[in-house]
């Protein structure tokens, strides 16, 4: 009991108080909408809440499916906040601040554990007061979390003493559980501690404990798994396909550093400073240099100056050491960065390698003036960032190739970015051409973005609404946004030239859309422009008509051939409306047809009875002058055909190149697919596709061997779970998805 009325409990205790106050101050203040991800992590949060709520039989499958990407403990944490305050960003953000309190006690255990109680007290209130951890508990994102329970697991395995104390290796074991539900990259930070953890246990050769530690390491394991791995398990394949995009190919599209070079290297150290600003980075080379050379004798990789003989065999704990550089390096590694987020779960290893030398100043006077410099540090951090104080007549002092950053202020807004007052305008025009309003949001602006909208969308209940970004504009779009002044992130170079090409209002663009409402924005103004199309002069319906059908013709042959009986059937609604290029429906037939993607390849597929009927589409008549097919609008398509299974045996053999035998059979609604190449290595599958409630075509696998060797079918379809062949929910019309049967060697749609 003494330690809960120790000095240190009571400033721990305080610090944690004062931060939750100054956040609820500042949420209350702000009126920000939230931005890109924040947005769409609400959205998710509120869809647990509502799951939650209803506490029904569907609760379980909620739990697992609502967000396949994400882990949902942080959504769930939501939920009392919900309950008590109401479904607002302002009270969903309230949950960070449990996971505060988490980040302060665990950080103070890990330091106090290693250097004593001034270390613990003061690596804990630098880590809580650095400005992006202070910026990140004010907004709806996971680092917060994540960052406290990474620290979390790592203080209790510290106290577990290399699993050798059972009961702190359980706990170890739910929090790293735990961990795992924040968000997946939580095995990032963690990964290499538990590896040197384990390499002590393997090298401790003398210790008579060491079969128990083996022990307690295998139950701590066990009960981590059991916790995570029911949503791991339902959203494998999900996770796997979004992390390609995730991991890779956002990096390409931003511009991220990657592979072996020094930009690569240094992009974290340049982002530390980012994140705690210069005078706390120099803290912490300071304090990490001198870590390094302290232990220069039991380092491997570092020169041994002075003194040789030195005893590398002593014991020593590294693992805030492995904590920090084996993160670096695998964060280093993954080619998507971010500045400030991506990094935060080692900054409490920061904090500490910044400090832990304040309690070895032998001068009095001098450590009295080290911690009275750094608790000046602490207070202007936390005023600057929270309400703007500054100290310093600029913030950052811009030098190459490392910048000196004084100030990272982050004060609350006051703002109104006419959001709910854009869509409000949209929904009172009462046209719906596509199943939903499509609205491009061309700005790509952290609080005037695609993502901000939806949530506005999704907080009023708006059904029929859609929003797209700018790509494939103009096809399939009613209505559209943009703003003066700045489009967002260097990398949406897209949205300022979109942007640029509708304020100089082209004919092609102007006879389609006209502005009819502009709104006042914070920096500039928005506009907002609807689909208003003049009819084309010079031409009468019929000759429209005949244009369409004589493009529609030119544009199949790159997609289309050996066919027999192709036709092209258009009903319109009146001569006016053929003339806007709207028409009731457009049917195109062939009793048979090759189809393949001929621009890239020369394969193609037989079909049969191929037919597919478009009901009310408009199609762009300015662009088809030009040859250039978009459809402007379109309410949905229905699609019907068969493939005879020799068909597919063929495509398939030729498609896949190296591969000595293929066989296909249909029949039963059940398709089997047996390949085998050159070296007698086969795969056979029986796999059923399913059109599931929401329209979509999924696959159940219902048989699986390779080589000689069979395969528990429930593996693949744990990876397939929540993949579709074909998903309704991306496309911007509805696709009728009536029946898929397979009989009589054929695959039948419709």
């Amino acid at each position: 009991m003494k330690k809960f009325y120790s000095p240190q409990f009571f400033i721990l205790i305080s610090l944690s108080l004062f931060l939750i106050v100054n956040n609820i101050i500042w949420l209350r203040m702000d009126t920000l909408p939230p931005a890109w991800d924040q947005a769409g992590h609400l959205q998710r949060s509120y869809e647990y809440f509502k799951a939650i709520d209803r506490l029904d039989s569907r609760l379980l499958s909620s739990l697992l499916n609502i967000s396949n990407f994400y882990p949902p403990v942080f959504y769930i944490a939501s939920y009392p906040f919900y309950k008590i305050f109401g479904m607002s960003g302002d009270s969903g953000c309230l949950a960070n601040n449990l996971f505060l309190i988490i980040l302060i006690l665990s950080t103070y255990g890990i330091a106090n554990h290693f250097y004593g109680k001034l270390t613990g007290v003061l690596s804990t209130l630098l880590v809580s007061t650095y400005s992006v951890v202070l910026g990140h508990s004010r907004e709806y994102l996971l680092e917060t979390s994540l960052i406290s329970m990474v620290t979390l697991s790592i203080y209790l395995l510290i106290k577990s003493d290399d699993f050798k104390i059972r009961s702190y290796s359980l706990f170890f074991g739910i929090a790293s559980g735990i961990g795992m539900q924040t968000r997946w990259s939580f095995v990032f930070f963690l990964f290499p501690v538990v590896i040197y953890k384990i390499y002590r246990i393997v090298t401790s050769h003398h210790s008579p404990v060491t079969s128990q530690r083996i022990k307690n390491l295998f139950l701590g394991s066990i009960i981590s798994i059991v916790i995570f791995s029911p949503w791991y398990t339902a959203n494998l394949g999900k996770i796997i396909l979004q992390s390609s995009y995730s991991l890779k190919k956002a990096a390409i599209m931003e511009g991220d550093p990657h592979g072996l070079n020094t930009e690569n290297f240094l992009f974290y150290i340049k982002s530390l400073n980012e994140q705690i600003t210069s005078p706390c980075w120099l803290f912490f080379a300071a304090g990490f240099i001198l870590y390094l050379y302290r232990n220069r004798f039991y380092l491997p990789f570092i020169p041994s100056f002075g003194r040789r003989g030195v005893g590398r065999s002593e014991i020593k704990d590294f693992t805030l050491l492995w904590w920090f550089v084996g993160s670096y390096a695998i964060i280093t590694a993954i080619a998507n960065k971010d500045t400030l987020r991506f990094s935060m779960p080692y900054l409490p290893a920061v904090a500490i390698f910044s400090t832990f030398w304040i309690k070895d100043i032998k001068s009095r006077l001098l450590k009295i003036g080290v911690i009275a410099s750094l608790t000046i540090l602490i207070f202007f951090q936390f005023f600057s960032s929270t309400y703007g104080l500054k100290i310093f007549p600029m913030e950052r002092i811009s030098l190459q190739p490392f910048n000196i950053i004084l100030l990272n202020t982050n004060p609350p807004v006051r703002e109104d970015w006419k959001i709910e007052e854009i869509e409000k305008a949209i929904l009172s025009e009462n046209k719906f051409y596509n199943t939903k309003n499509m609205v491009r949001i061309i700005p790509d602006h952290p609080r005037f973005t695609r993502a901000t909208f939806e949530y506005y969308q999704y907080m009023n209940g708006y059904k029929n609404m859609g929003f797209g970004r700018y790509h494939n504009f103009p096809n399939f779009t009613d209505y559209i946004v943009i703003k003066t002044g700045d489009q967002g992130p260097a990398f949406s170079k897209e949205a300022y030239i979109l942007t640029k090409h509708i304020e100089d209002a082209p004919p092609q663009f102007s006879n389609i859309f006209r502005k009819f409402r502009e709104f006042k924005l914070p920096d500039g103004a928005a506009s907002l422009y609807k689909r208003d199309i003049v009819p084309l002069t010079g031409v009468n319906a019929q000759d429209v008509t005949y244009m369409i059908k004589e493009r529609l013709e030119r544009m199949l042959l790159q997609f289309v051939k050996e066919h027999e009986g192709l036709e092209i059937q258009i009903i319109p609604y009146s001569d006016e409306e053929s003339l806007r290029g709207r028409f009731k429906e457009i049917t195109v037939f062939a009793r048979k047809a090759m189809m393949g993607d001929y621009k890239h390849k020369d394969i193609g597929l037989m079909a049969e009875d191929i037919k597919f009927t478009f009901h009310d589409i408009t199609v762009n008549l300015y662009s088809l002058k030009k040859d250039k097919i978009e459809v402007i609008s379109l309410k949905e398509v229905i699609p019907s055909g068969r493939i005879y299974a020799g068909a597919l045996k063929e495509y398939l053999a030729k498609e896949a190149k190296g591969i000595g035998e293929i066989d296909i059979h249909l029949k039963e609604n059940v398709a089997s697919v047996s390949a085998y190449s050159n070296s007698y290595i086969g795969l056979e599958m029986k796999f059923r596709p399913i059109v599931t409630p929401e329209n979509n075509i999924a696959i159940k696998v219902e048989g699986l061997k390779l080589s000689f060797l069979p395969i528990p079918s429930f593996l693949l379809n744990i990876l397939l779970n929540n993949i579709y062949i074909f998903n309704q929910n991306i496309t911007p019309c509805r696709v009728v998805l009536n029946n898929i049967a397979i009989e009589d060697e054929y695959l039948k749609i419709n």
